[in-house]
């Protein structure tokens, strides 16, 4: 039943067993049919707010307008510019071709640092809230962290790297509009960052192995398969950390090397950081390493349920067992080291190492394999000296 208002036409209290109701009941401009509006309760909304609401849909319906059709799409507007982190991520990673490991990295990244911040709207990262938790970051690392630092403060790194994806993310948004309304109102906030210049530039690290050091770890590595060795470095992990001395490949790329890619003469690296097909010649002690660790695996370095191996534990029983802190990437640059020394050039160590080109006429000059073969020789006879890794 509807029991219309003593001062307002079209507002009536609308009786409900569960408590009685304001509602506006009026035809809207160019519909014959009523259009009912619900306002609220009766015993929430006084009559004085109520006639005030009131005026205002009957308004909206003289001019044509349904309210409700208004407030279902001011609803979706609202849902849709809540759109949450996690939401944002999803599309943001669907939308682009990346690389697995790359989705990888930004799941993890973005789990670790951000996982309070998934089901928050992306409108409601403030620039505040950036700027803190930047900081968060690298002290929480920094407290966690035992080891020494290295050319940057502990933290600093993953937390730009941290920024460096939400940033991505959020750039995404950056000039999306639903309903004529800004979904990120203040941007990037992730800028606020350049804007204080909280963010520190990070310093290149320039850390190689010297000879000294490259002869402790050769000999470690030669002496795994031996009856007697009591150490924790397997033979496996041994000709993998030697793969990395002697190439200067990556440790992600390395892993990943497959025996269907490999020749008589040439092994081929297909799973590269710059997507480009990365062809070695294979010296016959690159040669002896691949047939020690033949199996019937589609790997040459096999792990757990038909995948490649993570040997994230390779390189770091190197160190324990010499006591040589160091990385894969420390091994990259002393292959490359290696190769300067002996007057390859720039070009010549960006090929070895399948730089992205550097400029237009680099992308006419082709890489081959019998190019590289004499840099390889070099910085394998620098790291064997007068021995054999057989």
């Amino acid at each position: 039943m509807f029991i219309s208002d003593s001062q307002l036409n079209g507002l009536y209290q609308r009786e409900r067993t569960t408590g009685n109701k304001w509602v506006v009941k009026a035809k809207q401009r160019g519909i014959n049919k009523p259009v009912t509006v619900t306002l609220g309760r009766v015993d929430v909304i006084p009559v004085r707010e109520a006639r005030r609401l009131a005026k205002e849909k009957l308004a909206l319906l003289a001019d044509g307008i349904n309210p409700n059709t208004q407030a279902r799409q001011s609803r979706e507007v609202d849902e849709q510019l809540g759109v949450s982190l996690q939401q944002a991520l999803e599309e943001y990673l669907n939308l682009r071709e990346l690389k697995p490991s790359t989705i990888k990295s930004y799941r993890q990244v973005v789990a670790r640092s951000f996982s309070d911040w998934l089901d928050r709207p992306l409108r409601g990262i403030t620039r505040q809230m950036v700027v803190k938790r930047y900081q968060e970051i690298q002290k929480g690392i920094a407290k966690r962290m035992a080891q020494p630092e290295k050319a940057n403060p502990r933290g600093l790194a993953e937390a730009q790297k941290a920024m460096r994806y939400l940033s991505a993310i959020m750039n995404s948004y950056a000039n999306d509009t639903i309903g004529g309304v800004p979904v990120l109102p203040d941007g990037n906030t992730v800028l606020v960052l350049k804007d204080k210049r909280a963010r520190t530039k990070l310093k290149a690290r320039k850390r190689f192995l010297d000879a000294n050091e490259r002869e402790t770890i050769f000999e470690e590595l030669s002496h795994t398969d031996h009856p007697e060795y009591k150490g924790k470095l397997k033979p496996r992990e041994a000709d993998f950390v030697f793969l990395l001395m002697v190439t200067g490949l990556r440790l992600e790329e390395a892993k990943q090397l497959r025996w269907e890619n490999i020749t008589e003469l040439t092994y081929t690296i297909t799973d590269t950081k710059n997507e480009v097909d990365h062809t070695l010649p294979i010296t016959p002690t690159i040669a002896s390493l691949l047939e020690r660790n033949r199996s019937e695996s589609e790997w040459v370095f096999p792990g757990r349920n038909n995948k490649a191996a993570s040997m994230s534990s390779a390189v770091k029983n190197v160190s324990l067992e010499t006591g040589i802190q160091f990385s894969a990437h420390d091994l990259r640059r002393t292959a490359a080291t290696i190769a300067a020394e002996h007057g390859f050039s720039r070009d010549q160590i960006g090929r070895l190492l399948n730089h992205s080109d550097g400029n237009v006429t680099e992308g006419y000059i082709q890489k081959t394999t019998t190019a590289l073969l004499p840099m390889l020789e070099v910085i394998e006879a620098e790291i064997l000296g007068n021995y054999k890794y057989e």
